[in-house]
């Protein structure tokens, strides 16, 4: 229907009324940090525990971080029980001089050279209970050429590598040239009541207390369609608050090839197994509970379950519970087609100290409970993700902020790491824990481990600071396929050194870093070039990485 002159000065003099909107939200990684700093400081809703969805903020809380009344600036059209209006528009330019770099970026890829995504969109609010948001976000990437697994390597390696390859969905290069993809992005339809919300949304979900990583769900990969109930507001109880959201729908493939298809192993076998083209069906929970008697402190579990929707045989196929009954209760988990991710996390906050603590602990193919979390604790795969976060006070309402994480996604033992099923792979649902050819979890990725800190200088939305970080690549495949050769120095490990900043100028927010990244032993090759000195550094890639966003508030 087109819009006709008339009608859309009918729309204009209807602008803005008192109704307010507190459903529709905006998914950004930055400007949670900053709500989860005033938490801190005893500014933002203590009663939140900020580990479910905590990166979708809401526009009402925006609005009120960016310094402005919502009901007069802001652009919303009204009629009767109808309110329209806009979200946030904004553009990310990305830009990797040498290799890709960097995670949690959604619906962008990692890609070297410049890439940029652009999202924009509106919602709408029909009555008192429905929303729609409609914000996709679109996609251009120049995808240069860079090196990728070396073809130096032999034939044992590549193919103790396609162990890895063919368990998991996660392409190092996204297609062979410019890369264009138009996505649903932060879209949602919902049913809304004062505690609950129902409905289907394409929207990121990050799960956890962890700052840059976090297991089970992140921004990492790009937002899946799934149906959703979720708490809008804690509910409280006799035994404390309670948060949680459950979900179920579908993951997609990337639709790429991995690389030298044709290889063979030793025995002369081709290494290549070709995925199974079926729709993967994904549900999962999470729950967090704020204990009436320690009100500063968040315990709570988070738990996917994930297979190929051919193999669902049982209505409890399609709920997120594997494990919680100890043995296997269905065929498909019986006969391994069933994959499952869980963890447990706490979150405990130290507002008189501006400080807080945190941590998550998962297993593989079991939920994790206070039973089976520390026995057998070498026998199953695990991973953890740590932190503490400080604010110290400055002067002009400003803070200094120091926040230090580690992630540990690398097998625990020796003969884990001889059958490589690694953390977010799979043996039987080859795309292994991915859509769309990225993780959901810890972006670092399979088997891999990171150390992050950062100090910086805060106050309100504006950030200007120094990350430090570490990060060492599938220390599982390391292991796995240099035993053979016994060279145990070709460990590939990122050295970064990022300068983060974030400014908001009334409607506008501005938001930029610029990175150093040092790769030693880059894809874990060596050339040896002094046989005299076994440890020379080999195979260094300096790469520079530089982002820049800009967010404008209608």
């Amino acid at each position: 229907m087109k819009l006709t002159i008339k009608t859309y000065f009918l729309i204009l003099s209807l602008l803005i009324n008192t109704s307010e909107i507190y459903s529709q939200s905006v998914s950004n990684d930055m400007v949670k940090e900053s709500f989860r700093n005033e938490q801190l400081l005893n500014h933002y809703a203590p009663n939140q525990s900020l580990c479910i969805n905590a990166n979708q903020v809401s526009l009402h809380d925006l609005d009120s971080a960016l310094g402005f009344d919502r009901r007069s600036k802001t652009l919303r059209f009204t009629r009767k029980n109808l309110v329209i209006g806009f979200m946030p528009v904004s553009l990310t330019n990305l830009y990797n001089s040498q290799t890709p770099y960097d995670w949690n970026l959604g619906s962008m890829i990692p890609a070297r050279g410049y890439q940029a995504m652009v999202s924009l969109g509106g919602y709408a609010q029909i009555g008192k209970h429905i929303t729609i948001q409609v914000a996709p976000e679109i996609v251009s990437a120049q995808n240069s050429y860079f090196q990728t697994f070396p073809q130096e390597l032999g034939t044992a390696v590549w193919a103790s590598y396609y162990r890895f390859l063919n368990t998991s969905d996660i392409p190092e290069r996204f297609g062979n040239g410019v890369y264009h993809k138009l996505f649903a992005g932060q879209s949602s339809i919902r049913y809304n009541t004062k505690s609950l919300s129902i409905g289907i949304s394409t929207e990121n979900l990050w799960w956890g207390p962890g700052y840059r990583n976090a297991l089970i769900m992140s921004t990492n990969a790009p937002g899946f369609l799934h149906g959703t109930l979720e708490t809008r507001k804690p509910i409280v109880t006799g035994i404390g608050d309670f948060e949680g959201q459950v979900i179920a729908g579908g993951l997609e493939n990337s639709g790429i090839l991995p690389p030298r298809t044709n290889s063979v192993d030793p025995s002369g076998n081709f290494v290549y197994q070709p995925k199974p083209n079926h729709l993967r069906y994904i549900t999962g929970m999470v729950l967090s509970w704020r204990p009436k008697w320690v009100k500063k402190m968040y315990l709570g579990f988070a738990k996917t379950s994930y297979l190929y929707a051919k193999d669902i045989t049982n209505p409890l196929d399609a709920l997120p519970l594997q494990g919680f009954f100890g043995d296997a209760i269905t065929a498909s988990e019986r006969n391994g087609h069933k994959s499952s991710l869980g963890s447990v996390f706490v979150r405990y906050l130290m507002p008189e100290d501006h400080a807080e603590m945190y941590m998550e602990y998962g297993r593989k193919d079991q939920a994790v409970t206070l039973l089976n979390i520390i026995p057998g604790a070498n026998m199953y795969r695990r991973a953890y993700t740590a932190g503490i976060r400080k604010l110290f006070a400055s002067a002009n309402k400003s803070h200094i902020q120091l926040v230090a994480e580690l992630t540990q996604l690398e097998a625990p033992t020796a003969a884990l790491l001889n059958n490589p099923d690694s953390w977010y792979t799979d043996p039987y649902v080859r795309q292994g824990y991915t859509n769309m050819g990225k993780v959901l979890g810890a972006g670092i990725g399979p088997g891999s481990n990171s150390q992050t800190l950062e100090i910086s200088w805060v106050r309100g939305l504006k950030k200007i600071g120094l990350q430090f970080e570490r990060l060492r690549h599938n220390n599982d495949f390391y292991y796995y396929g240099f035993q053979s050769i016994g060279d145990f120095r070709r460990y590939w490990t990122d050295i970064s050194t990022t300068l983060k900043a974030q400014w908001n100028y009334h409607h506008f927010l501005f938001s930029g870093q610029l990175g150093v990244i040092r790769s030693l032993n880059y894809e874990w090759l060596v050339i040896q070039v002094d046989p005299s000195n076994y440890f020379a550094p080999s195979s260094e890639v300096l790469n520079i990485e530089g982002r820049v966003g800009v967010s404008y508030r209608f």
